[in-house]
């Protein structure tokens, strides 16, 4: 189902045997390159690696349900975590925007409305820092225009990833909150 993980894993391995050589290390920019496409694929390889060997459980329990009832109830489980680790490998393999990567700044500016509007800015504000908040990014309001209500007529804020990681995928994104 994900042949072109395959080559993903042995690119995995190629780069974990060229930062292991020292002589690597002498070129930084070359280094950093690498392990930032190193630190890309991680999250892959290390799912399909459950995946599989998800899927080697659920052969296991099923041979041994012939013998054991007890082990058919696994095999529901494995399965259940078998598809959950499918969906998350199929989210991951999703290609990323180039620009996921980069610092943004947002602006957020009341419309027509007056004092509504103003109200409402101040809302979707307090809802994107908490958002940035939740997943681990910076964020830093550089200009403000408040009204007399509490709401926001203009805002600008600078919101920065840390380490260069961009968006959360769906799947980390949602959660109990």
């Amino acid at each position: 189902m994900f042949e072109a993980v395959e080559e993903l894993v042995a690119e995995h391995a190629d780069l974990e045997k060229k930062l292991a050589d020292p002589s690597v290390h002498s070129d930084q920019a070359n280094a950093r390159k690498l392990n930032k496409r190193y630190a890309e694929l991680t999250p892959i390889v290390t799912t399909y690696r459950s995946w599989t060997q998800t899927g080697d459980d659920i052969e296991t329990a099923r041979e041994l349900a012939a013998d054991d009832p007890d082990f058919a109830a696994e095999v529901k489980e494995l399965e259940q975590q078998r598809e959950e680790l499918t969906e998350k490998l199929r989210l991951l393999l999703v290609p990323r925007d180039p620009s996921d990567d980069k610092d943004v700044i947002l602006e957020i500016k009341a419309g027509a409305g007056g004092d509504e509007s103003a109200l409402f800015a101040g809302d979707l504000l307090r809802m994107y820092l908490r958002y940035a908040e939740r997943v681990g990014w910076k964020t830093e309001i550089i200009d403000s225009t408040e009204s007399e209500l509490g709401g926001y007529k203009d805002v600008q804020v600078a919101v920065k990833t840390k380490g260069g990681q961009g968006p959360p995928s769906p799947a980390r994104a949602s959660g109990p909150g």
